[in-house]
């Protein structure tokens, strides 16, 4: 399996509920990917074709985090302007299954919409360290949708 459109013909029903037994265990994605045999972009797509009702996909993060998306939650105006609020809110509730299942995340989680041929960032602020700290306020800690071109 080289590629998406090789994956595509391969996927099953059980290779995703075999996903969902894993995430209920605590296993990250990664760890995932690999007792499923899949890559990173595999394992995405797989996610995004069985989470996500619209042509939304998720790119799985690059690396860990401890960032948790619990502050105020902001979309940049392009971001209004493209997506529907349902596609809106499936990104964020799929962002906080993540922080729920990872215990924490990456500060930069990266969405592409296919029929906005768009691609989209959703950006944390603070993570756990930070938050303990002290030395930020509540207002500094905000999570941002935003169009990768907003950035």
């Amino acid at each position: 399996m080289n590629s998406l459109k090789e994956f595509n013909s391969f996927t099953h029903d059980n290779d995703y509920n075999t996903y969902l037994k894993l995430k209920k265990l605590k296993y990250t994605n990664a760890d995932i990917a690999k007792q499923l045999n899949y890559s990173k972009e595999q394992l995405g797509f797989l996610i995004s074709r069985y989470y996500f009702k619209s042509n939304i996909e998720y790119q799985l993060q690059e690396i860990e985090g401890s960032y948790h998306f619990n502050g105020s939650f902001y979309i940049t105006a392009s971001v209004q302007e493209s997506l529907t609020p349902e596609e809106i809110l499936e990104i964020y509730q799929f962002v906080q299954d993540l922080v729920v299942q990872h215990n924490g995340i990456d500060y930069l989680q990266t969405f592409y919409h296919v029929e906005q041929d768009c691609k989209l960032f959703f950006i944390d602020q603070l993570n756990t360290k930070m938050l303990e700290s002290g030395q930020y306020s509540i207002s500094d800690n905000y999570s941002t949708l935003m169009l990768s071109s907003d950035y």
